[in-house]
């Protein structure tokens, strides 16, 4: 009977964990930017720990429960925080376990495409019918969506083939863009000629000549004149052919 009694519980715990692995498990961060509790958490240090997802959850975390928790993070809108972009995605995936994990997935770029193309489909919305808060939310997480597009860890096991329709996807964002000047000027704008400017060199390096010493700027902050930008958007359709 002490036998049995044991191989059950065996039994059970396998069971157990069998199914926890296979659900996605529903977590939120604890402390909620823009509340009191924020606002009292004691230095940037604390924020960042208190929005770390603990390990023994993460790796049971969907993939598209992940991307949404990352675009969550409180600490996100920190990437424009430095003049050089590339900085601020090195802060927050040096940061953030959530990014990491999330940027580890097999589908991960792929969520963050038809994020950033479902954003496109929510600015529409918040055009007609949203305030100008909505607006503005919309606006700038289009902008991050772009910029973790251009980030490389999210290529790390990618084809050709599929660096090529992100390419050709945000390539669809900047004509998008362009339809509402007065909403995407400036930052807006600059994301995405960062973007797509990384993502070109990694499509094919002998173009990163083309982005060396006065052009350089793009690969920082984005920042292009009207050469550099017809140049981008020359290199764009020739890549997507």
């Amino acid at each position: 009977m002490k036998k049995v009694f044991i191989l059950f519980l065996v039994f059970f715990n396998i069971l157990s964990f069998t199914t926890y692995a296979q659900e996605s498990i529903i977590w939120d961060y604890p402390v909620k930017l823009g509340t009191e509790a924020w606002k009292n958490t004691e230095n940037r240090k604390a924020k960042v720990n208190v929005c770390q997802i603990p390990e023994n959850v993460l790796p049971y975390i969907s993939t598209n429960d992940l991307a949404a928790l990352c675009l969550q993070y409180p600490l996100l809108s920190d990437i424009f925080a430095f003049e050089n972009i590339n900085r601020g995605l090195d802060k927050l995936f040096n940061e953030f376990n959530g990014i990491r994990e999330f940027a580890k997935r097999k589908d991960a770029l792929n969520c963050l495409k038809e994020e950033y193309l479902a954003e496109f489909r929510i600015f529409q919305n918040v055009l007609n019918t949203g305030s100008l808060l909505d607006r503005g939310g919309s606006i700038l997480l289009i902008s991050m969506l772009e910029d973790l597009l251009s980030y490389s860890d999210f290529y790390t096991n990618s084809s050709i083939e599929e660096q090529k329709n992100i390419l050709e996807t945000l390539l669809f964002g900047y004509k998008e863009k362009l339809k509402y000047p007065e909403y995407f000027k400036r930052l807006g704008f600059t994301t995405n000629l960062f973007a797509r400017a990384h993502l070109i060199i990694k499509i094919d390096p002998t173009f990163a000549e083309k982005f060396e010493r006065e052009n350089s700027a793009v690969l920082f902050s984005g920042m292009a004149d009207a050469n550099l930008i017809n140049t981008i958007d020359s290199l764009s359709y020739q890549l997507i052919k």
